[in-house]
């Protein structure tokens, strides 16, 4: 089989980088353009074997052709990493699909509120273009050459499943399972080929590596504040809002299909601000843009509630039940005043957490009802009023006296400073702006805060989200219909939690399942728990997944990973150095001592690593330290994908994975809309490509059948359970029930097993692609809504089951916490919210490097697909402001030459009057082959990791999938840009 020339996959030439995929994909046995190399249908032939050209009297039949098809297949694009939840009809002609039409079947939740149509953009209506595109994936390929030397040779699946499971076998018996690495995503979807991929990990005894923080989408501030990172609910539920406020996010980009909520809210009478830096394109629909300077975002959020505060339009009542306000703080040490202070060490252990109010009646502190270890898991206090201000003078158990007072006064004392004066002098807002925003703001019935995935990539955005929820607090709209914070919530899909852990089908693999996870005695005390009413069943299903999770899974995250192994612990520690009283490598070693961060592999670095809609190697941050010093030391690299790649191009072997039209699924069930958007198979996969289930079937019956010729003996794993590859099999498939070609089947028994799709008939939903989810499902990660009457009816709102009910909230405090007095937090003074100054990530130069999600790409999927290049400059840009490129030499189109302390990159620069001075912004998920030299930005980026995020040992201040974990932070990061004047021809 011939190879691919080296010198063309390293050839810097990015004009020709269509071409080389084109190659690429010819010279390796791939099908470039597919849909053309179909054969012919019987109809169409002669008697002798040749085509029968059909009769056509004028253009209009030519054109009459065009417009016909023999099936509609109801669909969606199932592996996409996109918020909106699209349906759409996929029309099929000689088993190719020709095109896809946006199908507008949803209906208005409730009279009054606009309903979901349309849904779609101009990358779902284009994926056939990917599906059939030159960098499209259809064989089984072996690398032959160096790895990203381009040299492949096509192989079948039987030599590829058979080599690459003798040698797991090997590297496992000689480093353990736990090497094996695989990260969670962000291409997933909740269907049976996801189930799959993750099924295999966890049986196969693989670490669990979540991407959430390293890829800056992970709401840490939520984490620390509510005990839960995911909070959103409808996006129709925006229309209710008289105040929406879209502070870090850019709907009409980014939530193309859900921005009509926002402008219709508008007509409605609604008061649309947007706080963006630049003039995005949901800004110039706004009644009001604050282009703050970039990161000063927690400042402006502080003089809006200092303003809350002082004008009167605090809602005490709420901030006294729903939040710590009025919970008693040492004077002393700054820790809350504890059951260990009051009880001393004879008392309940299990009351060691209990936090007190004052009783200005009894004069004494009493135990504060819902919080940790309280009798009562409600929020409802019983014959006295507490303060939310004051000091106060209180005996402990051991005899002495301390002074204390409350949250609410520590905190109102923090933000005497915020004056409109102070605020703009850090965020370079006039007053008056800040003013005007703040007291509309305060005014608000029902104000609503935009703050997404977006939202979390700078190193201090923790601090700058819990300013924005404390806003929103102090005016009681958290768990407010048609109020609240909007950070993306997911729907429940517990079915697939179930289909990953189970041995085998019916009612006995569900008892081993909850034997495997549950002891008697624990039962018991969630019996007791129940009838006493320390506890909801909200709070004990939360619990226990959690529970499980630790108990079950070997977690770690991308983060800790790369910053053991990738060659970057130095320049890390440096980074961030005066920042925090300790290095950051001392924050890391306690807290791997005491277990709150797991460091896996337990014996070294990852020696497997499968890649399947993850790119690693595209976005992860110091790409050419990871190149240089962990790529070498991965012994295999597998890629299960449907298209060429950067990490693709690094790997060892290709397992072609069908595409989103070629395989059954369920589009990942975020609640913009709270519709099960099925994803039907319209045809089968394109040339030798399968689906993951069906790769990850045939890979373990391999590995099964070499442990079991060789008697391998019982892995330890990560040491949670023993991992036996002998039956490896056998648990992937159930003991058999499902063969390699059942992802629909594994798909139907997600949708049977949860709860939030009961009703639903699965029959009915392949007819029809989509149903309306008939309850919010449970309270399972990274499902966080929280509200028990939403039954598929109305708008949903989330978290009324605290701020109806009044249980309590799951933090340690029972309530939204505002007050973190774990050690790490009091000795960084960032205990309570407060804004500090952005670190200048890559040295000091005068440019900060900002990015956003594009318009015409969904990450890398679509940024080599010819159609929507047209649609921009073709290339990756940089965008600065006119007058400061212009001081710098630089013109519209001109090359740039873009540095810092890591390294030297060049792009394009473009003009652009959105842009304020100082920022150099890039839309980002170009593929470090569309850059000169194959260097992209993220050789720039150094990615933080802010040590506070690493902390444990309390209720919620722990380490969790989706929930808090160290990250990798992109938004601070400094260069500086000159032209290039080197040659250009390329």
């Amino acid at each position: 089989m011939a190879a691919m020339d080296a010198s063309a996959v390293s050839s810097p030439t990015r004009r020709d980088f269509l071409k080389l995929s084109t190659a690429a994909a010819l010279v390796s046995g791939g099908l470039p353009l597919f849909h053309f190399q179909r054969e012919a249908s019987a109809a169409s032939l002669t008697p002798g074997g040749g085509r029968r050209a059909q009769k056509l009297g004028s253009w209009e039949d030519l054109y009459r052709e065009r417009w016909t098809w023999d099936s509609v297949v109801k669909g969606s694009h199932g592996w996409a990493n996109c918020r909106s939840m699209c349906a759409w009809d996929l029309f099929v002609k000689d088993g190719v699909v020709v095109r896809e039409e946006q199908s507008a079947s949803y209906e208005a939740s409730e009279p009054g509120v606009p309903d979901f149509n349309p849904r779609g953009c101009q990358k779902g209506a284009c994926y056939t273009e990917v599906m059939y595109g030159p960098s499209r994936l259809t064989v089984p390929m072996k690398r032959l050459g160096e790895r990203g030397s381009g040299k492949w040779q096509r192989i079948s699946w039987d030599q590829a499943i058979e080599e690459i499971a003798q040698k797991m076998v090997l590297i496992a018996e000689e480093h353990g399972t736990d090497t094996i690495y695989q990260d969670l995503g962000p291409n997933f979807d909740h269907g049976g080929t996801t189930v799959g991929r993750f099924k295999f990990q966890m049986k196969a005894g693989g670490i669990f590596a979540d991407m959430w923080a390293e890829i800056g989408d992970l709401n840490i501030g939520a984490s620390l504040t509510l005990g839960m990172a995911h909070i959103g609910g409808s996006s129709d539920e925006w229309f209710l809002s008289d105040f929406p406020v879209v502070w870090m996010m850019n709907p009409s980009v980014t939530q193309i299909s859900d921005a009509h909520f926002l402008f219709e809210a508008q007509n409605n009478g609604a008061e649309l601000t947007v706080i963006d830096p630049h003039y995005t394109a949901t800004a110039i629909h706004a009644d009001h843009w604050l282009p703050l300077q970039t990161g000063s975002d927690a400042a402006l959020g502080l003089a809006v509630a200092r303003h809350i505060w002082a004008s009167g339009k605090l809602e005490v009542d709420y901030v006294r039940e729903q939040t710590d306000f009025p919970l008693l703080v040492r004077l002393d040490t700054g820790r809350f005043l504890r059951g260990e202070d009051m009880l001393g060490e004879t008392g309940d252990d299990e009351k060691r957490n209990v936090t007190f109010l004052w009783n200005p009646d009894a004069r004494r502190p009493e135990q504060a009802p819902g919080s940790e270890g309280a009798d009562s898991g409600k929020l409802v206090v019983d014959g006295f009023v507490p303060p939310i201000e004051g000091v106060f003078e209180v005996t402990l158990a051991d005899g002495s006296t301390v002074s204390v007072t409350t949250v609410g006064s520590i905190l109102k004392e923090q933000l005497d400073p915020w004056t409109f004066d102070q605020a703009a002098a850090v965020t370079d807002l006039a007053p008056e702006l800040i003013e005007q925003f703040a007291d509309g703001f305060a005014k608000a019935q029902r104000p609503m805060i935009f703050s997404s995935w977006g939202a979390n990539r700078f190193f201090h955005s923790d601090l700058m989200n819990r300013v924005k929820l404390l806003c929103l607090a102090m005016k009681g709209a958290i768990g407010k219909k048609g109020a609240g914070y909007q950070s993306t919530g997911f729907m429940g899909m517990a079915g697939f939690g179930s289909a990953l852990q189970l041995n085998r089908t019916g009612m006995l693999g569900q008892i081993e399942l909850m034997l495997g996870t549950m002891s008697a005695s624990k039962l018991f005390d969630i019996v007791v728990d129940l009838l006493r009413g320390r506890k909801s069943q909200e709070e004990i299903i939360f619990n226990q997944v959690s529970e499980g999770e630790d108990a079950l899974v070997c977690a770690t995250n991308v983060s800790t990973i790369g910053y053991h192994h990738q060659g970057i612990r130095e320049s890390l520690n440096h980074e961030i150095d005066g920042l925090y009283p300790r290095p950051l490598d001392a924050y890391v070693q306690e807290a791997e001592e005491k277990g709150w961060q797991n460091n896996l592999p337990r014996g070294g670095q990852p020696r497997i690593y499968i890649t399947g809609g993850t790119n690693l190697l595209r976005r992860t941050n110091q790409t050419q330290a990871m190149l240089d010093n962990m790529w070498p030391k991965i012994d295999l690299v597998i890629a299960v994908e449907k298209k060429m790649t950067f990490t693709v191009m690094n790997a060892d072997y290709i397992l072609p994975a069908a595409g989103w039209y070629e395989k059954p699924g369920i589009k990942y069930t975020l609640a913009y809309t709270p519709y099960l958007h099925y994803c039907g198979a319209a045809v089968e996969p394109v040339g030798e490509s399968k689906d993951e289930w069906e790769i990850f079937w045939l890979l373990s019956k391999s590995i099964e059948e070499i442990a079991r010729r060789q008697n391998t003996p019982e892995f330890e794993g990560c040491g949670k359970q023993a991992v036996d590859w002998k039956r490896l099999h056998q648990d992937y498939s159930c003991q058999g029930a499902y063969g390699a070609k059942d992802a629909e089947k594994v798909t139907q028994h997600v949708i049977e097993n949860s709860p939030s799709c009961q009703g639903i008939e699965f029959e009915d939903l392949q007819k029809t692609g989509i149903k309306k989810f008939t309850s919010a499902g449970l309270n399972i990660s990274p499902t966080f809504h929280f509200n028990p009457d939403w039954k598929g009816d109305g708008v949903l709102t989330t978290l009324t089951h605290f701020t109806k009910y009044k249980w309590r909230w799951p933090t340690m405090t029972g309530r939204q916490q505002f007050y973190l007095d774990h050690p790490w937090f009091l000795e960084s003074g960032e205990a309570l919210p407060t804004h500090k100054e952005s670190p200048k990530a890559g040295g000091d130069y005068p440019f900060q490097l900002v990015s956003c999600h594009s318009r015409w790409s969904i990450h890398s999927t679509f940024r080599d697909t010819p159609l929507l290049l047209r649609l921009q400059r073709g290339e990756p840009v940089l965008y600065l402001n006119e007058r400061e490129a212009q001081s710098a030499g630089l013109g519209d189109g001109d090359w740039g030459e873009i540095y810092n302390d890591l390294d030297t990159i060049r792009m394009r620069i473009k003009l652009s009057t959105m842009v304020r001075p100082g920022v150099a912004y890039y839309f980002h998920a170009w593929e470090p082959t569309q850059f000169p030299d194959h260097k992209s930005y993220k050789w720039l980026i150094p990615g933080l990791m802010k040590p506070l995020h690493m902390a444990g040992g309390q209720r919620h201040i722990h380490f969790g999938i989706n929930h808090l974990q160290s990250g990798s932070f992109v938004q601070d990061t400094r260069v500086g840009i000159r032209p290039w004047t080197a040659d250009t021809t390329i």
